[in-house]
Formats: C-alpha cells, structure tokens, sequence
C-alpha cells in the first residue's frame, strides 16, 4: 500500500465527519490493508501536501479523544459567504455521528463506481419510510446514488427482491459489504430518476401517482418560499390578491411534516387528498395529545 493512497483515503474520511487516530486506523485496515497507529499519525503530518489550498487539518479534544478533520480555512466560497471562526453553526438536522457511517459511505460508493451490489445484513429504525414494515435482514441492493439531503447522507437504489427503487439512510445500515458484479442498466436508473424526482425530499410516496398539489401561503411566508429551493417543481403565483404556490410530486411524510411547520400560514386548496391527510394527521395529534395511552410508533403513509 503506498502513502499517497492512504493519505487520498484519509482525505475523503476527513472532509465528512470528526474522527480519532485510532478509528482512522481501523478504516483503512478494513479497506487497504493492514497498517499501525504511527503510520496514520505520519500520514496526519503529511496531508497538507495534498489539501486544496483552502483547506487545512484541524483536531479538538472531546471527552478525553483526540478527533481530526479537514475545514475550510478563512474563505469567501462560491456563494459569497465568509467562512471563518465568527460564523456559529447549530448543526440543526445534522444526524449524530455513527460509528458505521464513515465506512458504509465508501462501501457503497465503491459498489457504485465498480458496478456492483450491497449487502445490507441489517438496517435499524425508519428514517424514509422504504423500511416501515422493518424487514431489516439481508437486503440486496444495486446502489445508484449516495444522497446529501438535510445535511445527512442516503442511499438510492434498485432492490434486488421486490424489483423497486428504495432509499435508505445510511445511518440507519449497521452491517454492509459489496456483493457481486450487477450491470446497471438505462431503464433502472431511468426508474431510479422518476421516483426521485417525484418524491418530495426523501420519503417513500403513499402510491405511484403524481400529484398537483396547489397551496395558498401568507404574504410573509411566501418571500421566504420564494427565496428557497424545496422541489425542482415549485413555482408561484398570484391569485386573486393571494399568492399560490404549485409543486407536481407525490404525497409523503416529508411533504406533511413541511407543511405543519407553517402552521397556519398555509392552506392546502388541491388535491382533496392531501387534505384528508393533512386533518387526519391533525384529528391522530389532537387524540394522542389528549390520550392516557402510552405512545406507539406509528407511520399513516
């Protein structure tokens, strides 16, 4: 293994999450062979020489460890913002580290890159709502995509067994490996798009329909809208002194849960079942809230 192939690995590890000397190590045994703490430590002193120039190595201490990462040195980005020790940042819906994400991150992007399958021996919790019924063991899966979408990073692609498009967060796999060679053919990226495309964010859509989905926003709350990108269908109009906003997608979880967090500066005008949702939601909310019954996990879509 040469040094520059350790240091480029360390690089892509570094630019993504915190992380110690030691777990450094255990990474790269795993993907590159066998190699000691001193090596990785030599190699920390050395990735300078391979950084972008705005880039630069940095560690902190954190309940008594040593972590490492790579950040942005003092620089006006492509955007115009200034990035510097001044900004404070709330890490408001960045997910919390798992020991497992650093690794499945490179597992599947080699799967992608090498045309092959995953393996995902078990996969915990529902973040998108393509494992509600938590069928969570030996899950064949052609990636096709490593999705960064609210600051947390998910997987797209074709399962093997029910012949769907699925996407999972990464954070939710535990146990993953590259299985055999699986030639990715147009139509299921074709297949892989559309579904994209139609869901709104990531969460599975309650059916295969698309929908015109019209919502009436508040004045206030429609120039903040209008200043966001929320899906590549939105578009808004005046109507009758109000503004409209349009979007063309399924319906999903992601979809209600942004619409509740407008409270009532919105009203949802089409389609009526979207509205059904949206009060039956509300009527579940107002029953538990008033209920002596202890909560039980449940996902109406």
């Amino acid at each position: 293994m040469k040094q520059i192939e350790r240091i480029q690995f360390l690089i892509k590890i570094l630019r993504i999450n915190p992380i110690t000397l030691h777990e450094l190590r255990v990474q790269v045994s795993e993907v590159l062979g066998a190699c000691s703490l001193r090596q990785i430590q030599r190699d920390i002193n050395d990735i300078h020489f391979l950084l972008n120039p705005n880039e630069k190595i940095a560690s902190f201490r954190k309940n008594y460890l040593k972590y490492y990462h790579i950040i942005i040195d003092e620089v006006t980005t492509e955007s115009g913002v200034l990035v510097n020790e001044n900004i404070f940042k709330t890490n408001f819906y960045i997910q919390k580290k798992s020991i497992h994400i650093d690794y499945n991150i490179d597992t599947i992007n080699r799967a992608i890159i090498e045309s092959k399958c995953i393996l995902i021996s078990d996969i915990i919790n529902d973040q998108t709502g393509d494992n509600n019924d938590f069928e969570t063991k030996n899950i064949h899966l052609q990636p096709i995509k490593i999705i960064f979408h609210r600051n947390s990073y998910y997987v797209g692609g074709y399962n093997l067994q029910k012949k769907c498009i699925q996407i999972f967060g990464i954070n939710q796999i535990e146990k993953v490996k590259l299985s055999s060679y699986c030639e990715l053919f147009p139509d299921v990226v074709k297949l892989f798009n559309e579904e994209l495309s139609n869901r709104f964010g990531v969460t599975k859509n309650i059916d295969s329909n698309t929908y015109t989905i019209v919502i009436e926003v508040s004045s206030v709350l429609a120039g903040f809208l209008k200043n966001n990108y929320w899906h590549h269908s939105q578009k808004f109009a005046k109507k009758n002194g109000n503004t409209i906003m349009y979007l063309k997608c399924g319906i999903n979880r992601e979809l209600m849960g942004w619409l509740f967090q407008w409270m009532y500066n919105i009203k949802i005008i089409e389609p009526p079942l979207l509205k059904e949702y949206y009060k039956a939601a509300l009527n579940e909310i107002i029953f538990i809230d008033e209920s002596k019954k202890s909560l039980v996990y449940k996902n109406i879509f």
